[in-house]
């Protein structure tokens, strides 16, 4: 998986040190435990799952799992936003650079208000994490913003502030996630976002409205980096 850091081309440029054994141990455990945890909270939910369970599973020492991880709270934020970042860079850090960016908006955007349609559970875990908003927007925003730059260099959208349509597009998205799983919104509102979305970037309302509507291949889900597994259902 691209990492934040090379999804943003201004982030400064480093130097990675080989990782030592230690390390590539340490990154191991880990994973096993977020495999592990997201298989637990696929076969029963979260309210059930305990630590002892996890780290059972992940076949490591109790003790183990708060080297990596504080609470049972925090290896599902763990596994929700991995599982948000995979989905994004499958959306748009794997996109050919010469997509048409109003196309890739609105895939994006769909795909991710549709997680409440198509895996409501999973939604569900999502907009009830305490940190929601800001785990959602870590994991999104350097793609987004890949996809907006892309559009603006290409004189595709009119973006007068780049900062504030990622915050309002990236926010509009899970907005929507949270009012559709409590009930509030009909069958497709991710297509009258789109459209809202494209239209606010400077696209002309009917070619806004005909690529929002267009269907949406099918697409597996991917899982988050490590893992056999998609988004965890609960």
């Amino acid at each position: 998986m691209m990492s934040r850091a090379a999804a943003d081309p201004e982030a400064p440029a480093t130097t990675a040190k080989p990782a030592s054994r230690s390390d590539r141990r340490r990154e191991k455990t880990r994973l096993r435990l977020v495999e592990a945890g997201r298989e637990l909270i696929t076969e029963k939910g979260v309210s059930g799952l305990r630590i002892s369970e996890i780290t059972e599973a992940a076949d490591v020492a109790l003790g183990s799992f708060y080297n990596h991880f504080k609470s049972k709270e925090e290896l599902v934020e763990a596994i929700v936003s991995e599982s948000i970042e995979a989905l994004a860079e499958a959306l748009v850090g794997e996109a050919p650079e010469d997509s048409d960016p109003a196309i890739l908006v609105a895939v994006a955007n769909r795909r991710f208000v549709r997680l409440a349609y198509d895996d409501p559970a999973f939604a569900q875990l999502l907009v009830n994490l305490s940190h929601a908003d800001v785990l959602f927007a870590t994991a999104t925003y350097p793609f987004a913003r890949i996809a907006l730059e892309r559009g603006i260099a290409s004189g595709r959208f009119e973006i007068p502030d780049i900062e504030v349509t990622l915050a309002t597009v990236v926010g509009g998205a899970l907005a929507l996630m949270r009012s559709i799983v409590e009930g509030h919104q009909g069958p497709d509102a991710e297509i009258a976002a789109s459209e809202a979305v494209l239209r606010s970037m400077g696209v002309p309302g009917d070619e806004a409205r005909a690529i929002s509507n267009q269907p949406l291949e099918p697409m597996e889900r991917p899982a988050a980096e490590g893992s056999a597994a998609g988004p965890p259902r609960t």
